[in-house]
């Protein structure tokens, strides 16, 4: 069983019926609603943050322990990149704004349209990949609940980093082979025009940061109100 948990052994990726579909759906809510309402709870955001810590060490002793290929085992997926900044960067740093943004969105439709690694299930990866998306959709909200900056980042400034950061994504998949940040096969999109994927998941990116931005401006807006009241 162990054995099988843990192979390298490549098969096909996990079929999800609709009814765990539909409970991975309805968890995204409850987290949502955990990290909102308990946002301030120490207990709650030490919890987040552990899971998130433990699940990173898990997997990537895994990816080392097994010596698996830079094509897989490098920590460069938009959602990777955002676990470790939300866990690891300083607080009230404007690129830890940026991925707890990216964290969100990538959390939400990571497990609303999942993409599990071509592993039979139970395996390393696919609890990973759950428990993960979890972790990091908590530890985003608790920081943007509690450390949000209306004055940290610029519309242009979210274009730049997200558009800078998907064509540094394009040039490591040319050199690993690799498809960080879905940029060489984008859910969706059939074809392999590198230039395409790029521009259509980097503009799809943006807006969705830029909007979720927007909702807490909004959210940082009213709460200023109230407390000024």
């Amino acid at each position: 069983m162990l054995k099988n948990f843990l192979t390298t052994h490549i098969t096909e990726p996990p079929l999800i019926s609709t009814f765990w579909h539909g409970l991975m759906l309805m968890f995204i809510l409850l987290f949502i609603y955990v990290a909102v309402k308990y946002h301030d709870n120490p207990y709650i955001v030490e919890t987040f943050k552990w899971i998130q810590i433990i699940q990173l060490v898990v997997l990537y002793t895994w990816y080392i322990g097994f010596r698996l290929p830079l094509a897989n085992s490098l920590p460069l997926y938009h959602c990777r990149l955002a676990m470790l900044a939300v866990v690891f960067l300083p607080d009230n740093w404007r690129i830890k704004q940026y991925f707890a943004l990216m964290g969100v969105s990538g959390a939400v439709f990571a497990l609303g349209y999942p993409v599990f690694d071509p592993y039979d299930f139970p395996h390393i990866t696919s609890f990973s990949f759950l428990i993960g998306h979890y972790a990091l959709l908590g530890n985003s909200l608790v920081y943007l609940m509690n450390s949000y900056d209306k004055k940290a980042l610029k519309k242009y400034q979210i274009l730049f980093y997200t558009f800078a950061l998907d064509l540094f994504l394009v040039g490591v998949n040319h050199l690993t082979g690799g498809n960080y940040g879905l940029m060489t096969h984008p859910p969706f999109i059939k074809g392999e025009n590198i230039l395409f994927n790029y521009l259509v998941v980097s503009t799809i990116l943006s807006v969705t940061l830029i909007l979720l931005d927007e909702i807490f401006k909004r959210r940082w807006k009213k709460k200023s109100k109230i407390i000024s009241n």
